[in-house]
Order: C-alpha cells, then structure tokens, then sequence
C-alpha cells in the first residue's frame, strides 16, 4: 500500500502531466488558434533574447519590425558565427540559460542540435520553404540561402571556369574569406576528391591565395580595388553594394556551393512563447523584409531563382 507522500507524489506527476496534455509547449503547439496562443503567451512574456551573426545592419531592420509588429522587446547579442555558437554552449554548460533564439549558418546550428541545446518546433511556415532549409528534426530552419559567388571590380578577363583560376595572369590576384572551411570541403567533393584537392594545391602553387577574415571585409576589398577577385562571397554582400551604385559585380562559377543559415529554439528558451513567435516572424513575413534587403531567401517563391544555379548544398 502506498503511503501518503507516495499518494501526494503520484497526483503531482498525474496533474503536471494533465496539464502538460492540455498546455503543450508552444514549440510544438499545431492548433488552429496557434498565432493567437503565440501572440498572448509572448505578450505576458514581454521580451526575448536573441544571438544571431547576421549583418548588424539588416538584423537591426529585421529585429525593428518585428518589435513594431508585436510590442514584444528584443534583446539582440551579435557577434561573428563561432563566437555565437561558442557563447550559447558555454553558457548552457555553466548552467545559465538566458537566451531564447540562435540565428547562425547551419552548419553552426546544427552543432547546437548535437549539443542537444534546441528544441523541434512544429511551425506552419516551414512547409513553405525548400526542402534543404529544414533540418529532418525541425530544431532549426533556415530563412536564407548562402550562395559562394565571385566577386569582382573590373570585368576585365573573368574566369569561365575554375581550372581558368590556373592561369598565371591571376598571379597575386584572388583572395578567400579565411572561416568557409565548408565551401572548400565541398568543393573538393564536387570536384572528385583527390582531383579537387590537386586544384588548391596547384592553384596555391601557381598563383597564390590571400586570405581575408571575414565577408564583409572581403566585400569592401573588392570594392576598394585592393582584391580584383574574391571566390568566397555570400551573393547578397557584393549585390547590395552594387545596388548602392559600388564598383563591384559578381558571377558564379560551377559546381556553385551553398547552404542556408538557420534559426531556433533554445530547449531551456526562458520566453518560449515570444522565441517561437519571433521564428514564425522570420519564416514568414520576415521573408519579404529579407528579400527587400538582397538576401537569398529560402521561401519557395524563390525556387525559380534558386534553379539557375548549378547549386551543391553543403
């Protein structure tokens, strides 16, 4: 016969799984009134915390209208990809759990999915974007496509190939930004291995590489005049300085690498209710906003573009 502090803690596991039942998390909430159950949870919460490495001057657009849309304050951390990924697992490790949302690349997001610090979020927008941008386990999904892309600032003599990168006029010339260890592996894979890794070493060998830290960097580079080619550049940088009338243009050469970044959940996320509506944002009206900014965006509507390139996701 059980006793009664038994009895007492048998009836509190029945009643927190009762109401776990009629109370689901709203990571994982698929009702019809979903969006409003988002919106009044997130608006008893009041704000969320958010790490992401995304430009500071499109995540501050992103980040304001989302904040004008809802009321709901965002607490925005920014820094470069390693050190985001870097600062959710150490403070996760130390036991303080303090943000609510990651926005990295994938590769990075999928790390923190093997850290088990995300959470499977069960969003409606996901259906709407290209298979490649939602990971098989839904902890994250990815709002933007990454396109390696070269860029120039003169068109004088451009490469139709990569084995035209062998020429010795590019001597000196080419430079690659100094983190897309992905980009590289790929490549090598596309190109068959042993054969590709023969390529960087000639290349290497024959002409020589620079390497920059960071895209935006290598970016304003290009527009300087100082690198004449660069063959590590997300697409949307060199098309938005183009756009503001710089002297910079870009192609792709083939096999064209990409992959997306992603957006999720924090599984101990202290505003879930805010975090996951802050993801739909992203998925959904975010898009256009995204769009509007250069970015390549992984919403559906965009497979039109998206085919044009011979693309290898990492």
């Amino acid at each position: 016969m059980l006793s009664r502090p038994a009895l007492f803690l048998l009836a509190c596991a029945a009643g927190t799984a009762a109401f776990a039942q009629h109370n689901p998390s709203p990571a994982l909430d698929e009702s019809a009134d979903r969006s409003a159950r988002l919106l009044a949870g997130a608006k008893r919460e009041g704000s969320l915390s958010l790490y992401a490495s995304m430009a500071e001057k499109d995540l501050i657009r992103l980040v304001s209208e989302f904040e004008r849309r809802y009321g709901i304050k965002v607490k925005v951390w920014r820094s470069g990809k390693n050190n985001v990924l870097r600062r959710a697992v150490t403070e996760a490790r130390a036991g303080r759990f303090e943000v609510d949302v990651v926005h990295n690349p994938s590769p990075e997001m999928e790390l923190l999915h093997r850290e088990r610090l995300l959470q499977e979020v069960r969003s409606p927008y996901q259906r709407e974007l290209i298979a490649e941008a939602v990971a098989p386990h839904r902890e994250w999904a990815g709002p933007r496509v990454y396109i390696f892309v070269q860029a120039y600032n003169t068109k004088k003599e451009l490469p139709k190939t990569f084995g035209d990168l062998l020429d010795p006029r590019w001597k000196g010339r080419i430079a690659v930004e100094a983190k897309e260890q992905e980009w590289f592996f790929t490549l090598v894979r596309e190109m068959g291995g042993e054969a590709g890794l023969k390529f960087f070493r000639d290349l290497v060998a024959t002409n020589g590489l620079t390497v920059r830290n960071g895209n935006a960097l290598l970016n304003n580079l290009v527009v300087a005049g100082e690198i004449p080619l660069a063959l590590t550049l997300y697409s949307y940088l060199p098309e938005q300085s183009r756009k503001s009338g710089a002297p910079i243009d870009w192609f792709a050469l083939a096999p064209t690498v990409a992959y997306t970044d992603g957006i999720g959940v924090m599984r101990r996320a202290p505003h879930p209710y805010a975090a996951v509506l802050f993801y739909d944002f992203v998925l959904s009206d975010g898009q256009t906003l995204l769009a509007e900014l250069n970015h390549v965006i992984s919403h559906r509507r965009n497979e039109p573009y998206l085919r044009k390139f011979d693309l290898k996701f990492i």
